[in-house]
């Protein structure tokens, strides 16, 4: 196995060579001044990107280990050790978030929630999720090789994932309250962001599970319209 930082170096090298067949970047507009990457890692994605003079970039992850290096990769980067599910910015604040792979290992609903909290009316959501094609692929492997364990695991991650697409319910980790993985559906994961307060919602598969959306309404107008649903 690879060390940390050589993986994140990988995964830098990948989101730096166009030709990659495993590079997906997030479309980000020069219009976008301030923009958050949940569940960033180093930043690869960020100082890939090559952002305009004057953007502010933030980098969240719950891998404090993987901060410290992306502060030395980049030190314009604005490292924040946080959450998904809480992430520590004000309303209303952000022009663009993206999350590379990062939501399916979190609540899905709270984080939805958390990023159209901060972001500024017409400001953009750009997500890659996990299709349940990815996690049957991982459980046959699994029990191919006999790594039972790893099989029971994604096991749980097929369990939750349908709870998440067809009861709209959430279930953690047997043992670990706070861990989360699911997979994705097309249906599912417009109806996610519909009900969070998105508009525009745009999804599909193809060499990558992709989703977009735009907030159109202030936080409030959104509250009002998620009351109105539940009358």
């Amino acid at each position: 196995m690879i060390d940390s930082n050589s993986y994140h170096l990988q995964e830098l090298c990948i989101a730096s060579t166009p030709a990659d067949p495993r590079r997906i970047m997030p479309p980000i507009l020069p219009s976008y001044r301030r923009i958050l990457d949940v569940g960033s890692g180093a930043g690869q994605t960020l100082i890939a990107a090559e952002l305009n003079p004057g953007t502010t970039a933030i980098g969240l992850d719950v891998d404090h280990s993987a901060l410290i290096f992306g502060r030395q990769l980049d030190p314009n980067i604005h490292f924040v050790c946080g959450k998904g599910e809480a992430l520590p910015f004000q309303s209303e604040n952000l022009d663009f978030v993206f999350s590379r792979v990062a939501l399916p290992y979190m609540h899905m609903q709270s984080s939805l929630s958390e990023i159209q909290r901060v972001l500024r009316v017409g400001g953009r959501i750009w997500l890659v999720l996990h299709p349940c094609s990815t996690v049957v692929k991982e459980l046959l492997r699994s029990l191919l090789r006999l790594k039972i364990k790893r099989a029971i695991y994604y096991v749980y991650v097929m369990v939750n994932g349908f709870a998440l697409n067809c009861l709209r319910k959430e279930l953690h980790l047997p043992f670990r309250r706070h861990q989360y993985e699911s997979f994705q559906t097309v249906g599912g994961i417009k109806r996610l962001l519909r009900e969070v307060g998105f508009d525009e919602i745009q999804a599909e598969k193809n060499n990558f599970f992709v989703a977009t959306a735009k907030k159109t309404q202030s936080n409030a107008g959104t509250l009002r319209k998620i009351a109105r649903t539940l009358t």
